[in-house]
């Protein structure tokens, strides 16, 4: 599986990879949503607001 972002090393506390993690698979499960009902993903990307299509 391929990472994004920098690794983590062993100096993270568990609860920020938890924190990571659970804020992944919550921005997945929100992809996956709006791709489904057919609507735009809104991100912050380079300091501006950027509506990606679905």
């Amino acid at each position: 599986m391929k990472k994004n972002g920098p690794s983590k090393t062993a100096k993270s506390p568990a609860f920020v990879i938890r924190a990571e993690r659970a804020l992944r698979r919550a921005a997945k499960n929100v992809q996956a949503r709006n791709r489904a009902l057919k609507l735009p993903v809104i991100v912050w990307q380079d300091g501006k607001v950027v509506r990606k299509p679905a």
